[in-house]
C-alpha cells in the first residue's frame, strides 16, 4: 500500500513545480497559481487526502479545474504526471540532484553551476569538506541539512516524490507510468551518468 501524501508533501511538490516553471520563464500567473495552491494546502486545517477519499471536493478557493485535477491526482495516487514531465525537461544532473531531500530546483541549479555537483555522492563529499557553506546564502545548518539528505539518498532513502533523470522520451513515458508512487520512489534506480 502506498504511503499517504500529506498536505506538506503535496505543498512541497507544488512549490517545486512553481520554481521549475519560473526557471523556464513560464507564464507568471501559472507560477503564482501553483505557489498559491501550495500555501493554501499548508494553511488548510483539513487533511486533503481524507476529503478526497470521502469523495468531497477540496476546499481551496481560487484554483482552476486543471490545477484541482493535478492536485487530486497527486494526493490520491502519490504522483503527478505533470511534475514528471517537467522533470523530464530538466538537465539530467539537475534532476539527479533533486533526488536529495531538501534540494529543490534552485538549490540543484546552484550546486551544479557553482560547485559542479551532479549527484548525492558529490553533495556528500562537498558538505564533508565544508564547501557548501562557502556559497552565498548557505551556512553550516544548510550544509548539515544537505549532508543528511545526501546521506539518505546514498543509503537508498531519496525523498518520496523524487523523479529520476530522464534521458529521452522513452524514459519519460516509462517514468510517467511508474514514477513516483510515493513508496516506490525509494526503489527507483538511477541510470548511469553518460
Amino acid at each position: 500500500m502506498a504511503a499517504p501524501v500529506t498536505n506538506r508533501d503535496a505543498a512541497d511538490l507544488l512549490f517545486n513545480v512553481a520554481t521549475i516553471l519560473e526557471l523556464a520563464e513560464d507564464n507568471p500567473y501559472r507560477v503564482r497559481a501553483y505557489r498559491r495552491a501550495a500555501r493554501l494546502l499548508l494553511r488548510s486545517r483539513e487533511d486533503a487526502r481524507i476529503k478526497l477519499t470521502d469523495g468531497k471536493e477540496l476546499d481551496l478557493p481560487g484554483l482552476g479545474p486543471r490545477l484541482r485535477r493535478k492536485l487530486g491526482e497527486l494526493i490520491s495516487t502519490g504522483r503527478m504526471g505533470f511534475y514528471v514531465e517537467l522533470c523530464a525537461d530538466l538537465p539530467p544532473d539537475i534532476a539527479r540532484l533533486m533526488l536529495i531531500p531538501h534540494v529543490g530546483p534552485k538549490t540543484a541549479l546552484r550546486l551544479h553551476e557553482e560547485l559542479g555537483l551532479v549527484d548525492a555522492a558529490g553533495v556528500y563529499a562537498a558538505a564533508q569538506a565544508g564547501k557548501i557553506r562557502a556559497l552565498y546564502g548557505f551556512g553550516e545548518k544548510r550544509e548539515r541539512q544537505l549532508l543528511d539528505g545526501a546521506s539518505d539518498v546514498l543509503a537508498g532513502r531519496p525523498k518520496i516524490y523524487a523523479v529520476p533523470p530522464l534521458d529521452d522520451e522513452e524514459d519519460a513515458d516509462r517514468a510517467i507510468a511508474v514514477v513516483p508512487l510515493v513508496p516506490a520512489a525509494a526503489q527507483l534506480s538511477l541510470p548511469d551518468a553518460a
